[in-house]
């Protein structure tokens, strides 16, 4: 007993250390010699086969104050609503209570510009968020500039190592822009999450967009589905649950979650799911420039099987089978006993 108490505080400690999500978006910095780092992005990606639901909260710091432009390219127009972070601390939650069971258990009207469409323009909270259609490459840059300088940034900015990536999706049919207008100190912060709702053939995330942008990264993603993920997509691997220092792997990160427990990660999550989902946990670490391409994941590629029973076998040798039989046998003699001794008649 006194072992188990120790492997669970264990368990605990190293849980504990569990990173929540990095993720990436392409990131431009406005001035030009700011470097701008991305400890970090939290990303929970929702998906029922139709539709789905994206809630990004990103950890920035930068080398000086500057305004940074994030684009986040999309297959469909999305919906764009305030989110919280305590989503992620739910879904955390969820992650170490089933750590520690299998441990013990073995849009608004849109103005043109050229092939520009703004379909969303709106602040929430830090975000200065504008939602574009576009299928020109060299206008939809040319519009981000002007975007820029109409938001009152009078710096000159270079978009050009941008251009190769935004032509790859627009070559893919991707069509909605999502440009956020953050600013960023060097104090590293985390922007207040944001909720995306599109519809979708594929679950997606982008990661190609981020390649421009030098450095090393790491990103997880919570993958919510419908029928269980049974691969990695490079360069994503499943995380696995892991004891003293990481040396022993044990299972990958992936559960059935309910309905009930959907709706408290975010009530619209619950929405989009008819009974229960699979919870899925991917990683990547490792430099961003080697991010060629998105992660997209589709229907077929899923496993519908239910979560699977936990069978526990028990093994009682014969020995212990026989002594169990003789106690049981002296324990009803020894009642018969007692009770012949109390109500048999007393001598006068």
């Amino acid at each position: 007993m006194q072992r188990l108490r120790i492997l669970i505080i264990l368990f605990f400690f190293v849980a504990i250390s569990l990173p929540l999500v990095y993720a990436d978006r392409g990131m431009i910095p406005v001035s030009i010699g700011t470097s701008v780092y991305e400890p970090g992005q939290k990303a929970i990606l929702a998906w029922n086969g139709q539709e789905e639901i994206m809630i990004l909260s990103t950890d920035v710091t930068s080398s000086q104050e500057t305004l940074v432009l994030e684009i986040l390219p999309l297959p469909s127009k999305p919906d764009v609503e305030a989110a919280s972070l305590r989503s992620f601390e739910e879904i955390q939650n969820m992650i170490w209570e089933e750590g520690v069971n299998q441990f013990i258990f073995s849009a608004k009207d849109g103005a043109r510009y050229g092939s520009v469409e703004v379909l969303f323009h709106e602040k929430i909270g830090a975000h200065n968020i504008t939602v574009v259609k576009a299928t020109d490459t060299p206008e939809l840059i040319g519009w981000a500039k002007n975007f820029l300088v109409g938001s009152g940034v009078n710096k000159e900015i270079s978009l050009q190592n941008f251009e190769s990536v935004v032509q790859d999706y627009m070559r893919r049919g991707f069509r909605y822009y999502i440009l956020d207008l953050i600013t960023v100190t060097k104090e590293e912060r985390s922007v207040d999450p944001i909720l995306y709702r599109f519809n979708s053939s594929f679950l997606h995330y982008p990661l190609l967009i981020t390649s421009p942008v030098h450095g090393n990264t790491e990103i997880t993603l919570f993958l919510l589905t419908e029928g269980r993920v049974d691969k990695d997509y490079w360069p994503m691997q499943k995380t696995r649950y892991r004891l003293s220092g990481g040396l022993q792997a044990l299972q990958p990160i992936e559960f059935v979650l309910s309905k009930g427990d959907l709706s408290k990660i975010d009530i619209r999550i619950g929405e989009i799911f008819d009974d229960k989902a699979w919870l899925t946990v991917l990683r990547y670490e490792g430099q961003i420039n080697l991010l060629t391409r998105d992660l997209m994941i589709s229907e077929g590629s899923l496993n519908p099987a239910v979560n699977p029973p936990i069978n526990v076998e028990v093994t009682v040798s014969p020995t212990l089978i026989v002594l169990c039989f003789l106690l049981g046998a002296a324990s009803t003699l020894a009642g018969i006993l007692s009770t012949f001794l109390i109500t048999r008649p007393k001598k006068s």
